[in-house]
């Protein structure tokens, strides 16, 4: 691999690594933006505020956490063997012979209802030459702006 002298990163080390950045890093295309939902999905709809256009569900990608979705939580316990569950004091349970403390764990689903609804504000990155937008999350501004 041979280096030409339009190759070479000049300057001091700030200038070099803007050079660096701005030959092999820097892409125009994909920055940050506000939008507002005008359509809930599944006919989601967006309108980014610097644009003319609304962009549909074909042309956005959501992150799961605004979506409909379901988790599992584990839920670890800690119980004394003496104590019945609903206890306001510790008494012994007829069938305990000691006091140790035993772990109980319980899965739990929950289902997340929370989706993208007309009016919110939102916060979008593109992406492929901006062909594509991705929304990151609500985006909550105070004072009015």
């Amino acid at each position: 691999m041979s280096t030409k002298s339009s190759d070479r990163l000049e300057g001091s080390g700030f200038s070099q690594l803007r050079q660096a950045i701005e030959r092999f890093g820097y892409n125009p295309y994909d920055k940050l933006e506000l939008a507002t939902v005008i359509a809930s999905p599944p006919e989601l709809r967006i309108k980014i505020d610097n644009m003319t256009i609304e962009l549909d569900a074909d042309d956005i990608v959501v992150c799961e956490h605004l979506t409909r979705h379901k988790r599992i939580a584990t839920i670890t316990h800690e119980q004394d063997k003496e104590r019945d569950v609903g206890d306001i004091t510790p008494f012994p349970k007829d069938n305990d012979s000691d006091g140790d403390l035993y772990q109980k764990l319980s899965y739990i689903e929950f289902q997340f209802e929370d989706v993208l609804k007309p009016g919110d504000r939102v916060l979008v990155s593109s992406m492929n030459d901006g062909q594509t937008y991705v929304i990151l999350d609500r985006a909550v501004i105070y004072g009015g702006a």
